[in-house]
């Protein structure tokens, strides 16, 4: 970990992210093992004037107390500290996840999650900005899981986490400049891929790191723009080239994951690896298990290949299958599953609208005026 890391991810989490003010109220939840980051939030807090708060989830007490909270309702520590708190910065756990297996998907979730809690604090107060913060999850725990450099790991986070908002902001313009009037969307790659969906309008999400708005918890890293597909519309093969990585699931990565759709729902499915596991979950999805919900588009330029942020990664394609609220999808099912391509080509409404990946310039008609008439290309189309 480099000299000062911790403290200038605090700067940016506290200055860019959650836009800080003097007199506010910061709680820091950590669990024990992220406590050099969570520390650095202190004196940087207190720079800006504000007043932080360190509330600390011990991990070794928190196993010894898990036989008595699998009996009653799990804490719900952000619904009791939203009440006295202007902003919320949350660094996840546990480091020993392994020690969950075995519970209930929802006892799971309610130890290591924190999206689906109440952030609108009493009293007629601005909503909770709140994000979560992925470098806690990068452990050597995690990284022997996945069998990937503990160090790689870290730095491509890091760095993630400090793409500035307005710098996401400005690269979700870019794809919103033509993908907000856009209809029907073909996405190919040499792989196989020929998938066409409709996208229903208006509903578009993005998360670019700004949580000002306390709309939801904002993930750091950030930077992904979802797009909910319409229903009854996908038509064609999709077949995933980056990894899936869910840290509960055995075995823990995904690959080479292969869906073929007509009207609209999977109707078959294979995978390189981890086809097995997929197929166990799918089987007790339950209804709108085999409809896409959405697709999303990365942004953040520092995301290539690390794990459990695949569709942050610029120029990804993501293809999520099943429920999940925060992309805007209709589908009630419990299960969720989301799958990546790069370097794809895509069409909207029939005309190309990024090659490889990269988005090409729009054509405005200052740029139309100035193509040239007539004349014929050595490729046979119209420069």
């Amino acid at each position: 970990m480099p000299d000062g890391s911790e403290e200038t991810l605090a700067r940016a989490v506290l200055e860019r992210s959650l836009r800080i003010r003097r007199g506010e109220v910061v709680t820091v939840e950590t669990w024990s093992h992220a406590l050099p980051w969570a520390r650095a939030f202190l004196p940087e807090a207190r720079r800006l004037g504000a007043h932080p708060v360190l509330v600390v989830e011990d991990e070794e007490a928190f196993f010894r107390s898990l036989a008595f909270l699998r009996r009653g309702p799990w804490p719900r520590t952000v619904d009791a500290l939203a009440e006295v708190s202007d902003a919320y910065v949350y660094l996840g756990g546990p480091e020993a996840f392994p020690r969950l297996f075995g519970l209930r998907p929802g006892d799971v979730a309610a130890v290591v999650r924190r999206d689906g809690e109440r952030r609108t604090p009493r009293g007629g107060r601005a909503r909770l900005r709140s994000v979560r913060l992925a470098i806690s999850d990068v452990t050597p725990t995690a990284a022997a899981r996945y069998g990937v450099d503990l160090a790689g790991w870290r730095r491509e986070i890091l760095r993630g986490s400090l793409v500035t908002p307005e710098r996401l902001a400005g690269e979700l313009a870019r794809w919103l400049a033509r993908g907000s009037r856009g209809r029907r969307l073909r996405i190919r790659h040499p792989n196989g891929t020929d998938l066409t969906v409709g996208l229903r309008p208006g509903r578009r999400r993005a998360e670019v790191g700004d949580a000002r708005d306390g709309a939801s918890w904002q993930r750091l890293p950030s930077g992904v723009l979802f797009v909910p597909i319409a229903a009854g519309t996908a038509e064609g093969t999709w077949e995933a080239n980056r990894p899936t990585f869910e840290r509960f699931r055995e075995p823990p990565i995904s690959l080479g994951a292969k869906f073929s759709f007509r009207d609209g729902r999977v109707r078959a499915f294979e995978f390189d690896r981890g086809g097995e596991a997929f197929a166990a979950e799918y089987a007790s999805g339950g209804t709108g298990r085999d409809v896409p919900a959405a697709v999303s588009f990365g942004l953040n330029p520092e995301i290539d290949r690390a794990p459990e942020v695949g569709e942050l990664a610029a120029g990804s394609v993501g293809l999520l299958l099943g429920g999940r609220p925060t992309a805007g999808g209709r589908s009630a099912s419990r299960f969720s599953y989301l799958t990546t391509l790069a370097d794809a080509d895509l069409e909207l409404d029939g005309r190309p609208w990024a090659v490889g990946g990269r988005l090409l310039r729009p054509e405005t008609p200052a740029r139309r005026a100035r193509r040239p008439r007539g004349r014929r290309s050595r490729l046979g189309g119209v420069p």
